[in-house]
């Protein structure tokens, strides 16, 4: 016996039972018991839950491993607490996780404690033969907190495995069980009422291919009302800027979705909220923007020449001076009473039972028929924009078809559970590659422009002013040059989509059967 070996306890069965029936048969001598904390972090979104990992800090270490495995991934030591993955030191953890969490903040779950007790059995000469260690996690540091977990470890020692085999074979008798593989991170989160991957803003919904339109549209727009509902909460703790984000896609496809879905609901219902919704997503058209240019502060300093890299200070200092007033609007925005009427109006709507009498000529249609229409017919209309757009590319074209791929990809997001997922996952991925080129081209150009205007508003008192605008304008270059090559390339990615065998699936799930 090699392994370290885990045992539940029989209920009831506490340490001092133990130690007083080994007692009897083995010298046992106790050494200091040892304390831990451990705090669990993720993001709001549980990114790392997602795949599968579990980052944890312990003293002045903060310890990455596999969700259900106690084998440590990566360890790092740290001397402040990181809150975003560009404040954790360079290596590999750092490494692993940028890709996954981005610019999320990570966030306090739960902080367990971990006491353990290590007993070496002796033999004759006093020699370790074996160590048994009994380990309690508890939810605090009060000596009367029940214990989350109470488990006996049994750690064999090379040269005496006798003396193991036969301390298991004895706790088997007693009715000890070996620990499987549960992960104290559930019960953790589960003290301090956290259910893992309990918010995603992705869409995940189920829908019936027989559910009336209307009813469906309703599914679809209650899900996005309660990602709002979340988000509005925590924009005003301005933790990350990713509540905000999350808050206005929701919107955006609120209103995408009143503008798509045709005719499920009454007209005067349908124009109301749109109008609503347009409004509602002004009030953080500002903040937005300027989230945007501040996340990617490090990113324009290396595009420019490393002379000019601090230059261009003074411009991000303007730009968070902007956002803190710009972040007081938002959020008188979202305490004032139109805000609330707005809101309140449409969850009332949405829970309002069906009636009787007249309804919009889509409402009762089942929602498989109106998906396949509605997909269908705004992929050829991106596809003819498209085309067009291979003969002559004119910004302000890729600007529009920009805005068909989005409404024809929230869409197919919209009703993706009513086809097969991996053929309508292998659309949705084509179009993204789509939709980042158009995104990209769309955003330097708003950069571009953005940068130009803010050198009249920069402070005229400022001493360093000039080399300032000169390293604005050093950037303003390098993005135009950007945005050519990210123009250059639009020809190539939409002949991607538009290839033949995606419009042969394209047809084969949404034209088929018209």
């Amino acid at each position: 016996m090699r392994n370290n070996l885990k045992f539940n306890l029989p209920d009831g069965y506490n340490e001092q039972q133990l130690i007083s029936e080994l007692v009897d048969q083995y010298a046992v001598k106790k050494e200091p018991a040892v304390s831990e904390s451990f705090t669990i972090y993720d993001t709001f979104d549980w990114r790392l839950f997602n795949k599968s990992l579990v980052l944890y800090l312990s003293g002045n270490k903060m310890f990455l491993r596999k969700l259900a495995k106690n084998k440590i991934i990566h360890t790092i030591e740290i001397t402040s607490l990181p809150v975003f993955i560009w404040d954790f030191p360079d290596g590999k953890l750092k490494k692993q996780l940028v890709p996954i969490v981005k610019m999320r903040a990570f966030l306090k779950l739960v902080e367990v404690h971990c006491r353990s007790t290590t007993y070496r059995i002796l033999n004759q000469d006093e020699k370790t033969m074996a160590r048994l260690a009994y380990e309690e996690i508890l939810p605090s540091r009060e000596k009367d907190a029940p214990a989350l977990a109470t488990h006996l470890w049994l750690k064999p020692v090379k040269g005496y495995p006798k003396y193991s085999q036969n301390l298991a074979k004895r706790f088997e008798e007693a009715g000890f069980t070996i620990s499987k593989k549960e992960d104290i991170y559930f019960k953790a989160l589960e003290v301090v009422d956290k259910k893992p991957g309990s918010y995603s803003a992705k869409l995940n919904i189920q829908l019936n291919p027989d559910m009336r339109s209307d009813d469906a549209a309703k599914v679809i727009l209650h899900f996005l009302l309660q990602v709002m509902r979340i988000n509005e909460v925590n924009i005003e703790k301005d933790l990350d800027t990713e509540f905000l984000h999350d808050f206005r896609v929701a919107i955006r496809r609120t209103r995408s979705a009143l503008g798509q879905i045709k005719n499920v609901f009454p007209m005067e219902t349908t124009n109301r909220f749109k109008k609503d919704f347009a409004f509602v997503g002004e009030l953080s058209n500002q903040l937005r923007d300027l989230d945007v240019y501040l996340l990617k502060e490090n990113t324009y300093k290396a595009m420019l020449p490393p002379v000019l890299q601090n230059d261009i200070d003074p411009l991000f200092e303007y730009l968070r001076q902007k956002r803190s007033k710009a972040l007081q609007n938002v959020l008188k925005g979202l305490r004032s009473k139109k805000y609330g009427k707005i809101l309140d109006d449409w969850e009332a709507f949405l829970n309002k039972p069906r009636k009787g009498s007249k309804t919009a000529a889509n409402a009762r249609l089942p929602v498989i028929y109106l998906a396949r229409k509605r997909i269908y017919m705004k992929y050829l209309g991106v596809v003819k924009a498209g085309n067009l757009i291979i003969e002559n590319t004119e910004d302000e074209m890729l600007h529009v078809l920009r805005i068909q791929c989005k409404k024809l990809r929230y869409l197919m997001e919209f009703f993706s559970s009513l086809f097969p997922r991996k053929k309508i996952n292998v659309l949705i991925e084509q179009l993204k590659k789509l939709q980042g080129n158009l995104g990209d081209f769309n955003d330097l150009c708003v950069q571009e422009d953005y940068l130009f205007n803010i050198t009249r508003e920069l402070p005229a008192t400022h001493q360093h002013l000039k080399k300032t605008l000169v390293a604005i304008g050093s950037l303003i270059g390098t993005l135009d040059r950007e945005r050519q090559i990210v123009k250059d390339a639009f020809a190539k990615t939409f002949t991607d989509f538009a290839s033949p065998a995606n419009r042969k699936l394209f047809r084969e799930l949404f034209a088929s059967k018209l």
